[in-house]
């Protein structure tokens, strides 16, 4: 953890946080990006979720270490023309998942022709951790 973005913060006068994190999920639309958002944030596995229009957050307080911790988790659109909307939302990310569908080749060689190059422009934090999701491994069958 970086100390260098240690935030003390009451919000809503009850729930104080040790450090704030801006986390990211980008990828094409129907890779699966809001069913992993919901299911982090409720421990419910959701399917057949409507598309997302334009940018959409979550809040997790987590605790480790004896710190607590603010994730806020944005989902984005994954469409083309909410690009402009999304290229707002890279700005002081310290996380940035980029999601795929396994069972669409293109989702993943979107994530290199489109979606980091969209990264290394909009990103303002050097530090940025990106990390890379496989989703919809559930169906095998389906994998081309």
């Amino acid at each position: 953890m970086n100390s260098r973005k240690n935030h003390s913060t009451t919000t809503n006068n009850t729930s104080t946080y040790d450090y704030s994190f801006k986390i990211l999920l980008i990828g094409d639309s129907g890779v699966g990006k809001s069913s992993l958002v919901l299911s982090f944030i409720s421990q419910h596995c959701l399917q057949d979720l409507s598309p997302t229009i334009g940018v959409d957050f979550k809040i997790k307080l987590l605790s480790f270490g004896g710190k607590q911790m603010k994730l806020t988790i944005w989902d984005t659109a994954g469409q083309e023309r909410f690009g402009t909307l999304t290229s707002s939302y890279y700005r002081g990310a310290h996380g940035i998942i980029l999601v795929y569908d396994v069972t669409r080749r293109q989702t993943f060689t979107n994530l290199s022709e489109i979606w980091a190059k969209e990264v290394e422009f909009y990103s303002t934090y050097h530090d940025c951790i990106r990390i890379l999701v496989g989703n919809k491994v559930d169906r095998d069958c389906e994998r081309l």
